[in-house]
């Protein structure tokens, strides 16, 4: 996958080894991985992670860069791609510069995300979790089309309080509606 993904403020670029270095800084912030339902990693461990995904056969993982000043901001994947099904179990997006957060760079990047699975990869339909607290996620999802499909009571233990987990899909129909 050679491909960048263009839009109008950011742009999506394969992940490369060289975001290890920005991924120690993003899952290191208790803020950033709060909303993935994780504590905070070390920086052996938060590289090891990009490494991680960098090597996995069942997902695409682009960086998000901002045009602007030309630097990676976050990251965005499809995961768990089912190909004889036509089907992404998993997507997400990760702005790591908090100072960028609720600027819209977030729904810029699910948009990019899903005309690629969609329009390239001849996805059928594309899924995702959210945690319940996560409220920005959910208002941005739910605008985007995504429709909640279930939810797994008491899922995951964040900051010792137990969360439900929130299942959404998108059907390829239903994009863009």
């Amino acid at each position: 996958m050679d491909s960048v993904l263009q839009g109008e403020r950011i742009y999506l670029r394969p992940l490369q080894e060289s975001d290890a270095e920005d991924f120690s800084v993003w899952y290191g912030d208790g803020q950033v991985t709060r909303f993935l339902g994780t504590k905070p990693l070390a920086r052996g461990k938060a590289k090891a992670l990009c490494n991680r995904l960098l090597n996995d056969p069942n997902g695409i993982y682009f960086g998000i860069i901002e045009k602007h000043e030309e630097r990676i901001i976050g990251y965005a994947f499809l995961g768990h791609i089912l190909k004889s099904h036509q089907v992404a179990r998993e997507l997400g997006i990760v702005i790591g510069d908090k100072s960028l957060w609720g600027r819209g760079y977030g729904g810029e990047a699910v948009r990019l995300i899903l005309e690629y699975g969609f329009s390239c990869l001849k996805l059928h339909r594309i899924q995702l979790t959210v945690l319940d607290f996560n409220e920005r996620a959910l208002r941005l999802y739910r605008k985007m089309g995504f429709a909640e499909e279930g939810i797994q009571r008491e899922a995951r233990l964040v900051n010792g309080k137990r969360h439900n987990v929130i299942m959404m899909g998108m059907l390829e129909r239903e994009f863009g509606k």
